[in-house]
């Protein structure tokens, strides 16, 4: 009797921050701060206790282990909040979903789609070169300073491009329409959607370094506000 093929197993959504830190408010000077900012679109949300911005922070990766290659999910949340003993990291983290201000997605799927076509990447930062002895590698950060983050060509250009585009489902558009433009392109550098599920895989490198924050699409909020009357 033929045994089926084992199915593999599920992949574990990567967990990714929404929205601009604004830093932390004062409401009297030398007290602990009584909320933090975050800037979301035409909104700005706040953070209202200590555990929620830890764990909102944590979202964005931790840069040594996302430039080891640790994918970005719940799991390494949730392990990298136990180790700075910060609470309740799943609990905060599902109310952060439902605000809008964290997302959690699968490259690849229907919901990473839709995700992509209401949202925007806005960079940050500077363009800093090759470091030397490590060629084939860019950093970008402040001049003076060592680089915030370091990454490969392909999520350097995503980097220095991506930006002006009112989503990233049109970055991943025009990005695959330069590369085709090439001499002897890539055929997945051609692709949008291989281009979008690479960039969504590589975005810790450049969130846990702070070269990038994801937003709200502004074109596709003042579409829908317009279309409301």
């Amino acid at each position: 009797m033929a045994t089926a093929d084992p199915v593999p197993p599920a992949e574990e959504a990567l967990v990714f921050p929404v929205g601009h830190p604004m830093g932390a408010f004062h409401q009297h000077r030398g007290e602990p701060p009584s909320y933090w900012v975050v800037r979301l679109g035409w909104d700005s949300p706040l953070l209202g206790d200590q555990t929620t911005a830890d764990v909102w922070t944590l979202t964005h990766g931790v840069p040594s282990r996302v430039q080891d290659g640790v994918p970005w999910t719940r799991t390494a949340v949730r392990q990298a909040a136990e180790e700075a003993g910060v609470p309740d990291c799943d609990l905060v983290l599902d109310a952060l979903i439902t605000r809008g201000l964290v997302a959690e997605l699968v490259p690849g799927s229907e919901p990473a789609a839709e995700f992509a076509r209401t949202h925007r990447v806005q960079s940050l930062l500077l363009g800093l070169g090759e470091p030397p002895g490590r060629p084939g590698v860019d950093g970008i950060g402040l001049l003076g300073t060592p680089p915030s983050a370091l990454v490969g060509p392909a999520t350097y250009e995503f980097w220095q491009w991506a930006h002006l585009w009112p989503t990233l489902a049109d970055a991943a558009v025009g990005l695959a329409e330069m590369a085709g433009q090439a001499p002897d392109p890539d055929p997945a550098d051609t692709d949008p959607a291989a281009v979008l599920d690479r960039s969504f895989r590589e975005l810790h490198r450049l969130l846990s370094g702070n070269a990038v924050y994801l937003d709200r699409s502004l074109a596709v909020a003042d579409a829908a506000r317009d279309a409301g009357g």
